[in-house]
């Protein structure tokens, strides 16, 4: 069994309980428009291009057998005489250029690994999982997008006692999300947005089928923790909040309502997007102030809902 992962970050202690090592997968149908994983979005691999190690050797631009790589004369206001562009329509993300690059300016971001790879992977830091309560947490991009192989590493690390926390933004089919129940120790479902126009203009997607499945997936699993993304001026609305209050606690199971945690929007992956060709739609979005999230946490509290910050 094979899958395209684009990282793994060990001793992690934001997603789920414990130290944790956290398996990105690369795919995801949502196009979020302050996604800190971009890299994450497309199934494919991609190349990153640090700017600011490249010395415009042109290296790159003579051994790129699609000619996806140019040298052109560089702007009047850069001490570089020359600049280094690639042309993503053009670029197979090989990694020819990656090899050869003499400054280490360029990356392949996305690989193919096996799951009996990566379940060697993870097995190296079974000490730290047992020690603090830990475990292995997939995520992404969209880790359902690989269901198969998500599957089977999930069915793997239940064999060897791993505890296993799948972070989904929910926009699959039910059967693919309803196949992992037995396996997945923890679910950590994102909530973004509850108007359905808002959602899609945010996401690219409308949030339906989120939804139906949150539901369902309340009268199934008996750990399920929601988390929610607060974006300023996005998402923090009064409107949404009260509404996202008033939608978890109707899912109550058996006397047990659902967990919320407010994640604070951060700009760590704004470089990411230059380095991808891509452009960050919304970089004049300030960072939440901690009286802002403790507010909407007491706000959440209030309509009756367990809550926490972060991870």
């Amino acid at each position: 069994m094979t899958g395209t992962i684009f990282d793994i970050k060990k001793y992690s202690v934001h997603d789920g309980p414990g130290i944790r090592t956290t398996v990105f997968l690369k795919g995801c149908p949502l196009k979020c428009v302050w996604c800190h994983n971009p890299e994450g979005q497309r199934m494919s691999a991609e190349m990153m291009f640090f700017s600011d190690r490249c010395t415009a050797c042109g290296t790159c631009v003579s051994i790129c057998p699609n000619q996806a790589i140019v040298l052109e004369a560089g702007s009047s206001d850069m001490d570089r005489v020359h600049e280094i562009h690639t042309l993503r329509e053009k670029c197979t993300a090989c990694g020819a250029c990656v090899e050869e690059c003499p400054s280490g300016a360029r990356e392949t971001v996305g690989r193919v690994v096996t799951s009996d790879e990566l379940i060697q992977e993870i097995m190296k830091d079974v000490v730290f999982y047992d020690s603090s309560g830990g475990g292995v947490t997939f995520s992404g991009g969209e880790p359902l997008l690989q269901p198969d192989f998500l599957l089977a590493l999930l069915r793997e690390c239940k064999e060897r006692e791993i505890h296993t926390a799948v972070d989904t933004c929910g926009f699959v089919n039910w059967e693919t999300l309803s196949a992992i129940v037995p396996y997945a120790d923890l679910i950590l479902y994102d909530l973004k947005c509850m108007d359905a126009g808002m959602h899609f203009e945010l996401t690219g997607r409308r949030n339906e089928v989120i939804l139906r499945n949150l539901i369902c997936l309340s009268k199934t699993h008996n750990n399920v923790t929601v988390r929610f993304p607060l974006i300023p001026g996005i998402n923090d609305n009064e409107e949404n909040i009260v509404s996202t209050g008033e939608f978890l606690p109707s899912l109550r199971r058996e006397g047990k309502s659902l967990r919320i945690d407010v994640l604070p929007y951060h700009k760590t992956g704004i470089g990411k997007y230059e380095r991808l060709g891509r452009v960050y739609s919304i970089r004049d979005i300030p960072r939440p102030t901690d009286e802002m999230v403790h507010a909407v946490q007491e706000r959440l509290r209030k309509l009756g809902l367990k809550t926490g910050i972060g991870g």
